[in-house]
């Protein structure tokens, strides 16, 4: 009973010795491990530190401050006003403070340029997510591609080693000639050397993917196939999933408020040729070693003081500095129209040619499959007189041969319209909401 027991408490343990991940949990991997993504928080996160730091330039400084002095030969007495010989000590203590009153609104459109510039980050920090998340499903399918077809090679190396034992026999019963055994012998070192190929294809692709992930390579893991999605998604029209996207993708966003940041740049700059007003102020208080009739607290009582200020500033050649200022933020913004109009023409190019693939891949994989079938019933026939002994090795190969191609093409055609539809299907949503 006690091992019983055991062998039931074991069971969780031998089901995750192969253990399987979907695209859905891939994604998620890259989320949490992905470098580049990362890179891209840590910006957004240094966006938000940069407007806190603007904002915290309207603030009110306050501090507090205290001078320890020891004087020697000739000063001034403090308490009496008189010049005094010796060697005596002073301590002084203030509280000031100062707060900027008007700056030409230059702390504001600051602050404003710095809202626009942290809602830019967030969205590039999507952005990039979405690019490493198609080069993702790309690696995702490519695992999937490569190892169909070394499980196709696979078989087509069975089918060798079938007929190299079948032909053995017939040579040793004499019925057939020993040249016909080294030929097919020939053929099946072809098909080994393709399975070996298509081996190393498929390790490759599951390699790029964990390091896509930024998981370290694990054999015992597998991945879950991805099921055909709506036909109907062939019926689309770029122009309109293009004008969509332009108001949903982050990268458009991303590039229109980077843009939109310089006009406030270029405000905050011409501030400085406006008047500015700050307010301060203090308060301290002197002790002196030398007065001898006050104690400590009874001279900080008798010294204390304070003053307010309001200081007014008039820029009078101002413009000189700022005018190159301003130019250089013109012709940087300048720049900023110009990368989001190559983003925007990137991104109609993009959906264009997915378009216009998921159509010929969906006509491809239709025409790869009749290929499959037809070649399929021709060796079938082929091999049929093979064994009869009515059909030589050349015509045998040779089918043999086109149909494994045809398997090859196939299977190729296959999981390149399973990424085509899901591409599109992103460019339509504008997310990936039941992509995966």
């Amino acid at each position: 009973m006690k091992h019983l027991i055991l062998l039931f408490c074991l069971l969780p343990l031998f089901g995750k010795a192969q253990s399987s991940l979907s695209l859905a949990e891939c994604v998620d991997l890259l989320a949490k491990n992905n470098l580049i993504y990362q890179q891209s928080s840590l910006q957004a996160e240094a966006a938000h530190a940069q407007l806190r730091q603007t904002k915290s330039q309207i603030l009110p400084q306050i501090s507090f401050g205290s001078t320890q002095t020891l004087n020697a030969g000739r000063s001034i007495d403090q308490s009496t006003n008189t010049y005094i010989d010796e060697v005596f000590g002073n301590s002084s203590l203030g509280l000031n403070f100062q707060m900027p009153v008007f700056q030409g609104f230059k702390v504001q459109n600051q602050i404003r340029q710095g809202v626009l510039l942290k809602e830019s980050a967030e969205e590039n920090r999507t952005a990039i997510l979405n690019a490493q998340t198609v080069l993702l499903m790309q690696n995702y399918v490519n695992v999937l591609a490569t190892k169909a077809l070394y499980e196709s090679w696979t078989e087509q190396v069975l089918s060798s080693e079938t007929q190299v034992d079948r032909i053995s026999k017939q040579v040793n019963a004499g019925t057939v000639g020993v040249n016909l055994l080294y030929e097919i012998k020939a053929q099946l070192a072809n098909d080994k050397f393709s399975q070996v190929t298509a081996l190393t294809d498929y390790r490759t692709a599951r390699l790029v993917l964990f390091q896509r992930m930024n998981v370290t390579p694990d054999d015992k893991v597998d991945f879950e196939a991805l099921a055909p999605k709506d036909s109907a998604l062939t019926a689309a029209n770029a122009i309109d999933i293009y004008e969509d996207a332009q108001k949903s993708f982050p990268e458009i966003r991303s590039a229109e408020l980077y843009r939109q940041s310089f006009s406030y740049q270029v405000k905050s700059i011409k501030a400085l040729n406006y008047p500015s007003l700050g307010l301060q102020g203090g308060f301290g208080a002197v002790y002196a070693t030398s007065n001898k009739n006050l104690d400590y607290f009874n001279q900080l009582n008798a010294t204390r003081n304070g003053s307010l200020q309001l200081n007014l500033n008039i820029p009078i050649m101002g413009r000189w500095l700022t005018k190159p200022r301003v130019e250089l933020a013109k012709v940087q913004e300048r720049q900023a129209q110009n990368t989001l109009d190559v983003t925007n023409q990137v991104l109609r190019q993009a959906i264009e040619l997915a378009v216009l693939n998921l159509q010929s891949m969906a006509d491809r994989q239709a025409s790869a499959q009749g290929q499959v079938e037809s070649l399929t019933a021709a060796f079938a026939v082929i091999e049929s007189k093979m064994n009869a002994g009515i059909a030589n090795s050349y015509e045998y190969s040779l089918a043999k041969a086109n149909l494994a191609k045809a398997q090859a093409n196939a299977i190729q055609a296959k999981y390149d319209y399973l990424m085509q539809q899901r591409l599109l299907q992103y460019y339509r949503q504008g997310n990936w909401a039941g992509v995966f």
